[in-house]
C-alpha cells in the first residue's frame, strides 16, 4: 500500500538550552485560575538537564497569585499544576505577565498578556492542533474504512489514492503556514518552536536565514547557539553534499572506512542489536542488498552496541551478510550521532557511487522505490 498516515503528537520539541546574565531583572508573573482548591502551582525552568522549579507559590481562596522570581533572559517556562497539567510560554526578563485560566485544565484554558513570545507560542499550538486533528481524521476515516469492508489490494490503493491528496494538501498547507510565520516573527523565540515542525531538508534556507536572524539578536543566548550548532550539523548531511567519513573497526577488530565503499551505492545503515524496530526493520536491508549488491549496492552497517557477543549474534541471527559492520561500542556517546545528526535508531543515509548523499531514512518500500529508480 503506498499511502501511510502518520499521527503527530502536539508535544512540541524545544531546545532546552537557558542563557544567563549576572544582574537580577524585576519580572513579576500574577494571575487568576477559576475553579482551584489552593493548589500549589510551580514555575520551571526548562533548562539543559530538565526542568528546574525556580518559583512555588499556593493559590489563595480565590484562585490568585503572584511570583517574582529572578529572571535571567528570555527563555521557555512552563507553569505547572501537576505534571500532566501545565501550560509552556516563553518569558523574558523585565516582563510584567498576567496569566489567567482554569485549574483544571490549564493548557487548554490559559490566556497570557504581556508576554508577546508567548501569545504567537500560543497561536502556533492553536493552529498545530487543528492541522493534526485534521489528518488524524483522515488516518481514522482509512482505517474504519479498511477495518469493516474486505477489500483486495487494488481497493486499498484505490482508497488509499483519494485520501493521499487531501492528507498532502494539509501538511502543505501547515508548513506555509510555518514558514510565513517564522518570516514575519524572525527574531521571535516562538519561531524556534515553529521551524521544528518544518521538514529540514525542504526548508532549509528558513533554517538557515532563522538561524543568522536569532543568533545576531541573541549573541550570547544558548537557545541560539544550540539552534546555530544543529543548523551546522544538520548541514553536513545534506542531499547532494558528501556525506562525512566514519572509520571504526569490524568485529574483528580491523578499521574499516566508509571511503573505502566509493564507487558503490552504499546505506549507512545505524541500528543496534538492542533496537526491536532496528531487528523489524533489518529482513528490508537484507532484501535490498540481496536484490541490488550485483548491480553495485552495498551496505555499510554502523552499530550502537556496547557488546561485541551480542552485535555478533545479532548479525548472524538477522544474515547480514555484507562484510561492512563497524562500531565504537560507545552506544548513543558515540561521535557518530552528532555528526550524522540522528536521535533515534533505525535510521540510514544512502549516498551515490562519489559518496555524496541521496537521501535519508528510507525504510521497507521507501528503500525498495529509490533503489529501484537507480538501479533500473
Amino acid at each position: 500500500m503506498k499511502f501511510k498516515f502518520y499521527y503527530l503528537s502536539i508535544a512540541l520539541p524545544l531546545l532546552l538550552l537557558a542563557a544567563c546574565k549576572s544582574e537580577p531583572k524585576g519580572f513579576e508573573l500574577k494571575g487568576k485560575l477559576d475553579n482551584s482548591h489552593s493548589e500549589m502551582i510551580f514555575l520551571e525552568l526548562m533548562s539543559p538537564d530538565g526542568l528546574k522549579t525556580i518559583d512555588s507559590v499556593t493559590l489563595d481562596d480565590k484562585g490568585e497569585f503572584v511570583m517574582t522570581p529572578y529572571m535571567a533572559d528570555i527563555g521557555f517556562y512552563r507553569l505547572k499544576i501537576s505534571p500532566k497539567n501545565f501550560a509552556t510560554f516563553i518569558f523574558d526578563a523585565n516582563q510584567q505577565v498576567t496569566v489567567n485560566g482554569n485549574a483544571e485544565d490549564l493548557g487548554n484554558t490559559y490566556t497570557v498578556e504581556g508576554s508577546p513570545d508567548s501569545k504567537l507560542f500560543w497561536e502556533i499550538n492553536q493552529v498545530s492542533i487543528k492541522n493534526y486533528r485534521q489528518r488524524d481524521s483522515l488516518q481514522k476515516t482509512f482505517q474504519a474504512y479498511v477495518n469493516m469492508v474486505k477489500m483486495d489490494s487494488v481497493r486499498i490503493d484505490s482508497m488509499s489514492n483519494a485520501l493521499e491528496k487531501p492528507y498532502n494538501e494539509l501538511i502543505n498547507e501547515h508548513n506555509n503556514y510555518l514558514k510565513d510565520f517564522i518570516e514575519k516573527h524572525p527574531e521571535s523565540f516562538a519561531s524556534l518552536v515553529a521551524i521544528q515542525q518544518l521538514p529540514a531538508e525542504q526548508f532549509m534556507d528558513t533554517y538557515i536565514k532563522l538561524d543568522g536572524t536569532l543568533l545576531a539578536k541573541y549573541p550570547n543566548s544558548l537557545y541560539a547557539k544550540s539552534f546555530h550548532a544543529g543548523i551546522t550539523s544538520q548541514n553536513t548531511i545534506i542531499i547532494g553534499k558528501p556525506a562525512p567519513e566514519i572509520t571504526m573497526n569490524t568485529p574483528d577488530g580491523k578499521p574499516l572506512s566508509l571511503s573505502s565503499l566509493r564507487g558503490k551505492v552504499v546505506l549507512i545503515d545505524f541500528w543496534a542489536s538492542w533496537c526491536a524496530p532496528c531487528r523489524a526493520e533489518n529482513p528490508n536491508v537484507v532484501k535490498a542488498y540481496n536484490t541490488y549488491k550485483s548491480k553495485g549496492f552495498d551496505v555499510f552497517s554502523v552499530s550502537l552496541d556496547k557488546d561485541l557477543d551480542k552485535w555478533q549474534r545479532a548479525i548472524e541471527k538477522d544474515n547480514l551478510s555484507w562484510s561492512n559492520h563497524v562500531c565504537d561500542f560507545k552506544d548513543w556517546n558515540s561521535p557518530v550521532v552528532q555528526l550524522y545528526n540522528f536521535n533515534s535508531i533505525p535510521s540510514n543515509v544512502l549516498i551515490d557511487s562519489d559518496g555524496k548523499v541521496i537521501a535519508k531514512d528510507l525504510r521497507g518500500e521507501d528503500l525498495e522505490k529509490k533503489l529501484t529508480e537507480l538501479f533500473q
